[in-house]
């Protein structure tokens, strides 16, 4: 799933459709695959949507060539292809292109939910995905689940203009945004806060491990905590995430 800029003579947004119909077929069932020209269609429908909202990626230079300086990240690429394919009830093929370039990407099975859940818009996602706000982790393990991290120093300003209860309403909002990565696994997994003492410490102009930064940033573990337990009777999770801090 690695987009590589077309050359200067090529048709930028032919290009990129022609990737993502390549991108598609693999993934189909030898036994129903989707017709050429109707991969194609639906490629480009891809390929203009990504030309609409994010003109920084696709737009060309009077000579032709593409603007190097708006990259998409490859997982939101991959989630907008998924996304695309399961609005016209392509779920399956979503599935199987998920579980083939997820692999390639390190990206956790339950990245599947951003793609077949109609909670969190697209543009959202790339906010969070562009940002690295919201990433996967290599440590996973098969006793406790998925771990996702937020890193807090990527959505909330560490410094002493920041108000404490507008931050508070930021990481729930996200964490709120993100829920539905725990809807596949019933709430099993880990989520790991990542620079909250740092994000405390600017907020309270304080050094990171002072006693006040280390109660802010327990304060916002705790909020976390509990707006997880609201959404796992929310969403009907089996189990609540267990959020842990990660720069202790």
């Amino acid at each position: 799933m690695i987009w590589n800029p077309p050359a200067a003579d090529e048709h930028t947004e032919q290009a990129l459709a022609a990737y993502i119909a390549d991108e598609i077929d693999p993934a189909e069932d030898d036994g129903q695959a989707t017709a050429t020209a109707y991969r194609r269609e639906l490629a480009e429908a891809i390929a203009a949507f990504i030309r609409r909202q994010h003109p920084a990626f696709a737009a060309l230079s009077p000579d032709g060539a593409i603007n190097r300086k708006g990259g998409l990240p490859a997982e939101y690429l991959l989630l907008l292809i998924g996304r695309a394919l399961w609005s016209v009830g392509e779920e399956q093929t979503a599935r199987r292109l998920l579980e083939i370039q997820g692999h390639a990407l390190n990206l956790p099975a339950t990245f599947v939910e951003a793609v077949l859940t109609p909670d969190t818009s697209m543009m959202h996602w790339h906010i969070l995905l562009s940002t690295r706000a919201v990433r996967t982790s290599a440590l996973m393990g098969p006793l406790n689940g998925t771990l996702w991290v937020l890193d807090l120093e990527r959505m909330v300003l560490p410094a002493s203009t920041s108000l404490e209860l507008l931050a508070l309403n930021v990481v729930r909002t996200v964490v709120d945004r993100v829920a539905a990565l725990w809807d596949h696994c019933q709430g099993r997994g880990l989520l790991g806060l990542r620079h909250a003492n740092t994000v405390a410490a600017g907020m309270l102009g304080c050094p990171p491990h002072s006693v006040k930064s280390m109660a802010l940033a327990a304060d916002i573990h705790e909020q976390v905590r509990r707006r997880l337990q609201t959404l796992k009777t929310i969403r009907g999770w089996d189990e609540t995430p267990q959020v842990i801090m990660l720069d202790l």
